[in-house]
């Protein structure tokens, strides 16, 4: 396990940033109108909430950090675009800092995140799915 020391205030906050990222293409990949939309932030705040009691602790940790800012994208292709521009750096900084736990932890936890706000509002639409897939093939480099 990594400390949260590893990293610099700017590194931490990147690895902050990318599922918090994630979480808002998930909730913009689909227009679920005004019920859906709360729903799914209630989705993500659960997600972040149950995060904070993850199996691996530099996940915990990264969970409990509040974010710097709000998250980029006002169309859901700017938010998809952000997100997937988010991932690789964020996984590449991983890879020079942490153990392949901590990587493969962090790339499960991003797409879970994806998965569990898009399921927020109702069964996950094509265009969720979408994102879905385009996150994991980000993820994967």
């Amino acid at each position: 396990m990594t400390e949260q020391s590893a990293f610099s205030e700017d590194e931490l906050d990147q690895l902050v940033q990318a599922p918090r990222q994630v979480a808002w293409a998930a909730m913009q990949a689909e227009s679920d109108g005004v019920i859906g939309m709360a729903k799914e932030l209630y989705a993500t705040g659960k997600v972040m909430a149950d995060s904070e009691q993850h199996s691996n602790a530099l996940i915990r940790k990264l969970a409990a950090t509040a974010p710097k800012g709000e998250a980029a994208g006002s169309t859901p292709d700017e938010a998809i675009a952000d997100a997937l521009g988010k991932v690789p750096a964020a996984i590449a900084l991983l890879r020079a800092k942490v153990t392949e736990d901590d990587v493969h932890a962090y790339q499960q936890w991003l797409i879970e995140i994806a998965t569990r706000v898009s399921d927020g509002a109702k069964a996950v639409s094509e265009a969720e799915q979408r994102f879905i897939d385009q996150l994991t093939e980000a993820i994967k480099g």
